[in-house]
């Protein structure tokens, strides 16, 4: 009978580039996850595609809403929140539903307190 023991290989693959379509903030989210995860299944790309596209169009309208303010006057002059408010807050639900699919919503375990003196 053969040695049919799995061996484990160990080896530095790059990361895939991120796609075209996305702009800075989605393709600096895509190669900290690829770098830290390599992606590669059809099914994950997606899931991660979704955040960076998610990425990319919050930081679009934070500009907006840093640019405009917090709060509007509406057509008879009372002050509401601003309409992109709500969208960010979807926007980030989606972002996070994204990278929870993909598992990347868990914090590392750590120690907790301070170490132990010796």
């Amino acid at each position: 009978m053969k040695n049919s023991a799995l061996k484990l290989v160990i080896g530095h693959r790059s990361p895939p580039r991120a796609p075209q379509g996305l702009r800075k903030p989605g393709q600096k989210l895509w190669r900290e996850i690829q770098r830290q995860y390599l992606i590669e299944d059809s099914g994950g790309v997606e899931f991660l595609m979704t955040a960076c596209r998610s990425q990319d169009e919050l930081a679009t309208m934070r500009a907006l809403v840093e640019k405009d303010g917090c709060t509007l006057l509406d057509r008879f002059g009372q002050i509401v929140p601003h309409p992109l408010l709500a969208a960010i807050a979807r926007t980030e639900t989606v972002k996070r539903l994204a990278l929870h699919e993909l598992g990347l919503d868990l914090e590392p375990i750590k120690s907790e307190g301070r170490p132990r003196g010796k």
